[in-house]
């Protein structure tokens, strides 16, 4: 069944695709699990109306045949992505590009196809730090203009393949969590990779994320859940031979594999279901989190901020919390300063703004794996603010 996707007063503005099948292993049965309902379609701050605000139920589903949870109907991309909301600041993602650019310049590349570098950041900085190499950004809504030695191309790599041809080395980070068919995307990159060519990838460590009580972790972009076993099997059944794995900071996982052998080799997948007893338990907690936070701002005299202009917030007011209890929302990326968090009336404003509360101030912070750097931040800002 295909969900509607509705504004901000329940009229039709879309409608949801229904997942035809598993993300991962290409199974059609998919089988209902839980559903959220009326979750804002997009994760970002806007400066547009209210009213035109998108909403649609998550009904996350699992695959009969591995297990994988996912989203059996999939929100228009246009509203998903109607523009760019991770500025990916702070300490957590400075120390995931060096060491990323570390680990990619151990292998010496000389002509590097990057897929999906949005803001061009992890190319400026192997460039800055390793000097230039003949490297391609492909990606559809680039937001940087190019210097030489980067190429951009503007375009999904589907429609930019001769791209992929004559690198000796492909790059993606925090990619493969977005794409609605991850199987084709990596089949079409064995497909046009030379052999021997690396694929060197950063994706989120989703089991560490829902661990964290993340939200980041699943959601209208991130539409499957995959941990470890699932991702390698993911890369070898599209032919890709992994050569390496290394965790970062329970953040992401980095993988090297090289292009050598045929898709559809692989075998079963591996069990999936771990996931989705994650998912469901990281819910109901979230569900309780949310009623202990609510009695604990009505028992509150001072104004109540949430943090982060993202789903963080959002998720939180989606399980329950009242959001004509919240102040404003705070958030370091300038880029939304003054912008409305998307899906409510609430105002981004940054961080110094508890500093100069009058009065009581308390700061909601559930950022996963941010929380200690953001906690930090704020106790500088506001030493007597408190941190919930």
């Amino acid at each position: 069944m295909t969900a509607a996707v509705v504004d901000r007063r329940g009229r039709p503005v879309a409608a949801c695709e229904r997942r035809e099948s598993c993300a991962v292993c290409g199974d059609r049965r998919l089988r209902p699990m839980l559903e959220l309902p009326r979750v804002p379609v997009h994760m970002g701050c806007t400066h547009r109306p209210a009213d035109d605000d998108a909403f649609a139920d998550q009904r996350w589903a699992r695959c009969r045949h591995c297990g994988c949870l996912q989203l059996s109907a999939l929100a228009p991309l246009d509203l998903v992505y109607q523009s760019q909301h991770n500025g990916a600041v702070g300490g957590v993602w400075a120390r995931h590009h060096e060491a990323l650019v570390a680990l990619l310049a151990s292998h010496g590349p000389r002509q590097v196809v990057e897929v999906g570098g949005a803001s061009g950041a992890l190319a400026r900085r192997y460039v800055d730090a390793h000097g230039a190499v003949a490297w391609t950004v492909v990606e559809p809504n680039p937001t940087f203009v190019p210097q030489q030695p980067v190429r951009l191309v503007t375009a999904f790599v589907e429609d930019a393949v001769e791209t992929v041809r004559p690198a000796d080395m492909i790059v993606h980070s925090h990619l493969l969590e977005h794409l609605y068919l991850p199987r084709a995307f990596l089949t079409t990159m064995r497909a046009h990779a030379r052999t021997g060519t690396l694929m060197v990838l950063s994706v989120p460590d989703l089991a560490a994320l829902l661990d964290r009580a993340g939200a980041n972790a699943l959601n209208f972009e991130h539409t499957y859940y995959f941990g470890i076993p699932t991702l390698l099997w993911m890369l070898q059944d599209a032919g890709f031979a992994v050569e390496a794995m290394t965790r970062f900071e329970r953040h992401s996982v980095f993988v090297t594999a090289v292009a050598e052998g045929d898709p559809g080799r692989a075998g079963h997948p591996p069990d999936a279901d771990p996931g989705a007893h994650a998912f469901a338990r990281f819910i109901a907690q979230s569900r309780r989190d949310a009623v202990a936070l609510t009695a604990r701002a009505e028992a509150f005299t001072g104004d109540v901020y949430l943090f982060g202009g993202h789903v963080f917030s959002q998720f939180l007011l989606g399980c329950g919390f009242p959001e004509g209890r919240v102040t404003a929302v705070l958030d370091n990326d300038p880029a939304k300063d003054g912008l409305r968090l998307y899906g409510t009336d609430l105002t981004v404003v940054p961080p110094a703004v508890v500093g100069a509360t009058p009065g009581p101030a308390a700061v909601i912070v559930r950022a996963a794996h941010y929380t200690a750097e953001i906690t930090q931040q704020l106790r500088a800002l506001a030493p007597t603010a408190e941190i919930w």
